[in-house]
């Protein structure tokens, strides 16, 4: 009688080829996916970044734009500009406003108030003004008013990034 064999399983060689080409495939998602996650969180860092300026340069526009009695004192590479507004970040009624660049890490700074702001702050208006900081790294902040003294031209150059040059009509 003759005994015919089939063969229901794999070779030894069958299974150790299917095991490293597994391994090779996983080796690859692995990689993929790690890449995938960094990609995302430079992604999400730059939209968050975006996203502060664009909140600091609408807050600034809306100052400018809603300002009475603007007073800008020009120097060499940085402004300061001082002037009641109809805006406020933190809800005071026609509230003073001061942007200024700080020595300290040339930082952007907005000062809001229900009083008129003199620089320096002395210690008992203190407790009554706000202060943001809302850029560093500033190389240049510079404002100007036009002839006409209609528009307001606005000019901001931080390390490392793309300067942001507006115009703001006044109302």
């Amino acid at each position: 009688m003759k005994y015919l064999h089939k063969n229901k399983g794999f070779t030894l060689i069958e299974v150790l080829v299917s095991i490293v080409l597994l391994g090779l495939i996983t080796l690859f998602v692995a990689s993929t996916i790690y890449q995938t996650k960094i990609n995302n969180k430079l992604f999400q860092d730059k939209i968050k970044k975006n996203s502060r300026n664009e909140i600091f340069l609408n807050v600034l526009y809306n100052d400018i734009s809603q300002s009475s009695n603007l007073s800008i004192n020009n120097y060499k590479r940085y402004s300061i500009i001082s002037f009641s507004s109809n805006n406020s970040v933190y809800g005071i009624s026609h509230p003073y406003v001061t942007w200024l660049v700080l020595k300290k890490e040339n930082s952007i700074a907005r000062f809001e108030s229900a009083r008129k702001i003199t620089l320096p702050i002395k210690s008992d208006m203190q407790k009554y003004t706000y202060m943001d900081i809302v850029q560093k790294n500033c190389e240049y902040f510079q404002v100007n008013l036009s002839k006409n003294k209609k528009q307001i031209l606005v000019f901001i150059k931080n390390k490392k990034q793309k300067p942001y040059i507006f115009e703001v009509n006044k109302l």
